[in-house]
């Protein structure tokens, strides 16, 4: 009797083993869960690893969980987020065009997907029904995994291509039986919920990008918090940089569209890389022109407008030491050279939305602008590479770097000759 007993309670534990086994998690609970998220701005990188970790609390043994979706950026592809149950954590990947080779991609899951249009993808890792067709499968199997699933969640994109476009999700487990029948059919239902909540998250985090490129730092910022009402303006004191190529006009009639934009990125890169690094923002580019700020700050006093002012004076030299390189990398493979004038004025202006009712900019505008402009435009009369106005030389302090004055000269549109500095020891281009 006892032993029948002992045998009854093994198989009800067995049973019970296995059904906690295979057991399902909640879907309403978590479905609630991702919309939240998604209503609370949670990050995509905390919603992928609050997902993997819930679903693998509730039943399903998930390895390792991938997310990734196609990105409005202009360095950027595609983005994506691995969490792995062995680390606990989520990784990001940013994909480029010269990240994935044409043929990597077409023998990828995703290629299956995103460009053949099949809606998802199942493969055994083990066994006779073991898939090899695709290279990636072979590196999950040295992870242990034995199975993997991959699924598409397609959304609509105005203005689009004929490419596809969706959330790609794809998922592993070590579990000996792999995926069950009723755990595949729960990541269709819960994934296009997730896919919802991490696009809003994801789209968030690069229209912050997309913003900080085409508007600056600051500006991005401003705009995405609200300040977004035509003729909205404040006053602002700040360091002006306003730096112009040399002979671009000429040279532009010379050169093929390609090998003149591939020329000005060039340049470009070499004026705004230093500002930015120095806490400077790039306001915008004006064809082969930069206009610079470095905000001086409310508080701090002398000590503070005076470090701002080295920063840029700072920034200043870089971008003419990376000209001058630039010029002799150029002029070794036979290509053509521009000079660089750069201009630094301080002053208060009035900085926000300017613009018709269909198009707005946000800019700074105000006589420190015109008169920085017309600064910089003395640059080749004066045959100087880096003009500094008083106002600018006023805020330096005592122990800063030594400025060279130049005399007085007038400058168009200004009413009284203004005294005009530079440094000594500038770069030559």
């Amino acid at each position: 009797m006892a032993g029948r007993d002992n045998i009854s309670l093994l198989r009800i534990m067995a049973t019970l083993a296995n059904e906690t086994e295979h057991r399902l998690p909640d879907a309403v609970a978590l479905e609630r869960w991702i919309v939240q998220q998604g209503l609370d701005g949670i990050t995509a990188e905390v919603v992928l690893k609050g997902f993997c970790t819930r679903v693998s609390a509730g039943g399903i043994q998930i390895q390792r969980g991938l997310s990734a979706m196609r990105v409005l950026h202009p360095l950027y592809k595609g983005f994506g987020l691995i969490w792995r149950r062995a680390k606990g954590t989520v990784e990001e990947e940013i994909y480029s065009g010269d990240r994935v080779s044409p043929e990597i991609w077409q023998r990828s899951t995703f290629k299956v997907m995103v460009d053949d249009g099949e809606p998802e993808v199942r493969r055994r890792l083990l066994g006779p029904e073991a898939g090899e067709e695709f290279p990636v499968l072979e590196d999950f199997r040295q992870e242990g995994a034995t199975d993997y699933f991959a699924m598409i969640c397609g959304y609509a994109v105005e203005f689009a291509s004929d490419q596809r476009f969706g959330v790609v999700f794809t998922f592993t487990t070590d579990r000996e039986d792999g995926f069950s029948a009723a755990e595949l059919d729960f990541f269709r239902s819960i994934l296009p919920t997730l896919a919802l909540t991490l696009r809003v998250a994801i789209n968030r985090r690069f229209t912050q990008a997309i913003a900080d490129a085409y508007l600056g730092r600051d500006a991005a910022r401003r705009v995405l918090s609200g300040e977004i009402e035509r003729g909205h303006v404040e006053t602002v004191s700040a360091v002006l940089f306003y730096s112009d190529l040399c002979g671009f006009t000429a040279l532009g009639d010379r050169l093929g569209q390609h090998e003149l934009v591939e020329l000005l990125n060039e340049y470009l890169a070499c004026m705004a890389e230093p500002v930015e690094a120095r806490g400077g923002q790039v306001l915008k580019f004006m064809g082969d022109g930069m206009l610079g700020t470095f905000e001086l700050p409310g508080e701090g006093g002398a000590k503070a407008r005076g470090e701002t002012g080295i920063a840029a004076l700072e920034a200043a030299m870089d971008v003419l030491t990376r000209i001058s390189e630039l010029n002799q990398t150029r002029r070794a493979a036979g290509q053509p050279t521009m000079a660089l004038n750069i201009a630094l004025h301080l002053g208060n202006v009035a900085y926000g939305n300017v613009g018709s009712p269909m198009r707005l900019d946000f800019t700074v505008i105000g006589p420190a602008v015109n008169e920085v402009s017309r600064l910089e435009g003395m640059c080749d009369s004066l045959e100087r590479r880096l003009l500094i106005s008083e106002a600018f030389a006023n805020a330096m302090p005592e122990d800063g770097p030594d400025l060279l004055p130049l005399g007085r000269h007038g400058l168009r549109s200004v009413r009284e000759p203004v005294r005009l500095f530079t440094v000594e020891q500038v770069p030559e281009p």
